[in-house]
């Protein structure tokens, strides 16, 4: 995180303190990096996966002294975690691997700060908050070896996700859109953003002992000019 801040400093100093009027509609994909420091040794493991994800936000630009240097951008947003555990073997073990999937609504709060000289590129940072609307956890877990009548057991597993989303989540963002011309149509922008403890994996062979994870997201917005 401390590099993170510092580069927020950095490009504090590049910049101006003229606005520039986001996109009327932006649509992303993203990859969130899961920063979990798996404990586990093989063959016993535990891990967590995450794949793309894609969301899509409105930008509301405030004018601030007659510029438009703020901009809150309400969006929906869809995730998808694989978490997969394996521990002992088919003698005497068991073993899972399930999907969590959510429906996300999201709102950012973001400062835009134009670069300075003849470009109309800037770059934005602010906060992020959240909630899940629907979430949900799919897969399949089989026991090994628990007793000589049933040496194996599988279960079908479909319930709510809130044992891995918490109901809200938050972050920090920041982001950059490159030169593009007020009537272009199309405007490119990337972002990173931190998610602190935003999923939850639990340490079953801890006696049901519960982590919350942080993630990092990188992601690239296609921004539509409607007018």
């Amino acid at each position: 995180m401390r590099s993170v801040f510092i580069l927020i400093a950095l490009l504090a100093f590049t910049v101006t303190s003229f606005g520039q009027i986001s996109p009327a509609l932006k649509a992303g994909i993203g990859y969130p990096y899961i920063l979990d420091e798996d404990e586990s040794i093989s063959p016993d493991v535990h891990t967590l996966s995450g794949y793309p994800t894609v969301s899509v936000e409105k930008p509301f630009p405030i004018k601030i002294r007659q510029k438009k240097r703020l901009s809150i951008n309400p969006g929906l947003a869809y995730y998808i975690f694989t978490e997969s555990e394996v521990n002992g073997n088919t003698t005497e073990g068991k073993e899972y691997k399930v999907n969590h999937q959510s429906i996300n609504g999201y709102v950012k709060l973001l400062y835009q700060a134009k670069l300075a000289g003849k470009t109309e590129a800037f770059v934005y940072l602010g906060g992020i908050g959240g909630f899940h609307i629907i979430t949900k956890t799919k897969g399949d877990k089989t026991t090994y070896g628990l007793n000589q009548e049933m040496p194996l057991i599988e279960v079908e597993i479909s319930e709510n996700g809130k044992d891995f989303f918490d109901m809200v989540y938050y972050g920090a963002v920041i982001g950059f859109q490159p030169n593009a011309r007020k009537y272009n149509f199309i405007k490119p922008s990337f972002e990173l953003a931190f998610y602190p403890g935003f999923i939850t994996k639990t340490l079953e062979e801890v006696t049901n002992t519960k982590k919350d994870i942080s993630t990092i997201q990188f992601s690239v917005f296609l921004g539509f000019r409607i007018k």
